[in-house]
């Protein structure tokens, strides 16, 4: 392990890094100090097996709420909320997820299908009227994901610009006051709580109400519980999706031969996304853990009480995971990528994630087989305070 001083987490990104500050991944340091928001230390782990053991192994655990624990921000954050979901570890955690895991199986995944369409497709259709130049970000990326879920669960299209400005605040480590936060989250859960009240009193067919009947009728989980697992629904889907979705397009365009290709032969999708997983993903690294013994890694012992930060951008480069793991490659075989995290964890909606993805870009390359950027690369610019790396903007013609 380096002994030199920490860096600073998230790391600042320079132009040439396009999202990726791959020059901090120093791969022959398998385990590296970093400084958090906080002020506090943490390890960064960036080796592949190790990163995937992290996110695995019950002695890294998600319960920082005891005194003296490490801590990502100064603010209070979701990380001392005892009743939300990624906070816990199993068996609590076993049964909170049993509530919506089956809403979230591949199998039912196809239900959502025509809704997903369906957004898609009136986006795109907006930006085109609009004509180019348009912002591939602001009138499409950002908005699919918290649109679809609000179709998923039926709430107004009026909404969404406060569910995704509260989203974002959530994802944030250093550019939201404290104030700002505690604001955020009062509404936000307030709108949670009203949401709740008005489905009881005019009970649906969709995934809150089977989370108000696990609650009500089941008693599988407590009111605070259900108000945190709505919550989730809302979080979970939106801030990086919408970033993998303008990064990937970001990337095609970047690279006119695998856009091309993409256009000319629509078979390539499924590989394109799971590129565009491995290679821009959004996330900076998964939940911070802390260990709660010593723990021997095969790059050295990291020792009870240890803060522990995962990068999943490095582990999805990793050259012995990965054959060429620096090109991106539209067309690659095997690409076991981390990016939806590992063990009791592993992100539930990675099969809605998927379908978009994979229908967005389906839509963009069918409609706009002429799409071009209309910016210089080296001009985009990304989140810096966020552990969602995500493109501020991303300008475009055809």
């Amino acid at each position: 392990m380096t002994d030199t001083q920490p860096e600073s987490f998230p790391f600042r990104l320079l132009p040439e890094d396009l999202g990726t500050p791959a020059r901090l991944y120093d791969r022959t340091c398998p385990v590296s100090r970093i400084r958090l928001p906080s002020g506090d230390l943490a390890r960064m782990v960036l080796d592949y097996d190790e990163v995937e053991l992290v996110l695995k192994d019950r002695r890294f655990s998600r319960n920082f709420r005891y005194e003296g624990a490490p801590r990502m921000v100064l603010t209070e954050d979701m990380s001392l909320n005892p009743d939300a979901i990624v906070n816990l570890d199993p068996p609590e955690h076993t049964r909170l997820r049993r509530s919506i895991q089956w809403a979230f199986r591949p199998a039912n995944a196809e239900s959502w299908r025509p809704k997903v369409e369906q957004v898609t497709r009136d986006l795109l259709d907006r930006v085109i009227e609009a004509g180019p130049p348009a912002d591939l970000v602001a009138g499409f990326a950002k908005l699919l994901p918290i649109r679809v879920m609000c179709e998923l669960i039926d709430v107004p299209t009026a909404d969404q610009e406060a569910l995704i400005g509260w989203t974002g605040i959530f994802f944030s480590t250093a550019a939201v006051s404290a104030n700002e936060r505690d604001e955020a989250s009062y509404y936000f859960f307030n709108y949670v709580k009203d949401l709740v009240a008005d489905r009881r009193e005019h009970p649906r067919d969709g995934m809150i109400d089977a989370l108000i009947r696990a609650c009500d009728v089941d008693h599988a989980l407590t009111p605070a519980e259900l108000y945190q697992m709505v919550l989730a629904l809302f979080i979970g889907g939106q801030e990086n999706t919408s970033a993998i979705l303008a990064r990937g397009v970001f990337t095609l365009l970047r690279d006119r031969e695998s856009y091309a290709a993409l256009c000319a032969d629509p078979g390539l999708l499924e590989t394109a996304v799971e590129e565009i997983l491995r290679y821009e993903v959004a996330s900076e690294g998964a939940f911070l853990r802390v260990t709660t013994e010593d723990v021997e890694l095969a790059s050295g012992t990291i020792p009870r009480g240890t803060a522990v930060q995962v990068s999943l951008p490095a582990a999805n480069r990793s050259g012995e995971k990965f054959t060429d793991p620096e090109t991106f490659d539209i067309k690659r075989a095997r690409n076991p990528h981390l990016t939806f995290g590992a063990g009791a964890h592993f992100c539930p909606g990675a099969p809605l994630a998927r379908m978009e993805l994979r229908i967005a870009l389906g839509e963009v390359v069918s409609r706009l087989p002429g799409l071009r950027l209309a910016i210089d690369p080296a001009d985009v610019r990304y989140s810096q305070d966020s552990l969602v790396r995500a493109l501020l903007t991303l300008p475009v013609t055809w």
